[in-house]
Order: structure tokens, then sequence, then C-alpha cells
């Protein structure tokens, strides 16, 4: 709709299903941290990717601990997913913020995601293959 707000991320099918995918066979808890994923698509800024929700906003949506949280967020920074800075506030001590964003570039070579990931991506030109009773 014109004048929507909406965040706008490019990321192919393929590069969400590798996500998922080493979420489903990686993470300690594999179903919330998809519910995680997914949710995240909804809460970005436009432009940067930035992700706008806190750990406990998220935790609150997904119906786990805010540490959890923190776990399934460094699972998705270790496969490439998402990326961290951190940023230092004024008159806080300690490490500072940490703020999220999407990385448009997941599972796509030069990523953190391996080799196994991205054979699951189709190359440009490749042709899909119909699967019948689960054999090519």
């Amino acid at each position: 709709a014109p004048g929507t707000t909406e965040p706008f991320v490019m990321i192919r099918p393929a590069q969400n299903r590798a996500v998922t995918l080493w979420l489903m066979k990686n993470s300690k808890r594999p179903m919330k941290a998809v519910d995680v994923w997914t949710l995240l698509f909804d809460h970005l800024f436009p432009h940067t990717g930035q992700i706008m929700l806190t750990r406990e906003e998220i935790a609150e949506a997904v119906g786990i601990k805010a540490d959890h949280v923190s776990e399934i967020m460094r699972e998705l920074v270790k496969f490439g997913a998402i990326f961290s800075e951190r940023e230092k506030v004024a008159g806080m001590r300690g490490p500072g913020l940490v703020r999220y964003y999407m990385n448009r570039h997941v599972a796509e070579v030069g990523s953190r995601a391996t080799q196994e990931e991205l054979a699951l991506i189709p190359k440009p030109g490749a042709k899909l293959e119909v699967v019948r009773g689960g054999k090519v």
C-alpha cells in the first residue's frame, strides 16, 4: 500500500529456508528459534534492517525467557543470519547496548553459512526438478 512504513527486506526464499533448516538442525530450541526468526521480519527498521525489538519483547511474543532469546540470537549470529553491533551509551558502564541487524547476504558466498547450507540454495539458472514420492 502506498505510504506504508513496513520494512522491505530482500531475502530470497532459499536463503530463508537455509536459515530455517539450520535452526531446526542446530538450535537448542528449534521451534522457538524458528518462531523468533520469523518474528524478526515484522520488526525491522526500513532501509537499515535493524531489528527494532528488545530481548524482552521477543521473549514475550514467543513465550520464552529473555536469556533464551539471547541464546537464539547468538545462534542466528553464528550462522550469519543476523549480525550484531555494540553501541556505547553515554553514562552507562559495561559493554553497551547490542543492536541486531538482518543480514541480507545470509547463506551467500562469503557469509558464515557453511558449504552444506550453501548447497541447499539453487544456483541462478538451475532447473528445479519435480520430486515425486521423495525421488527425483
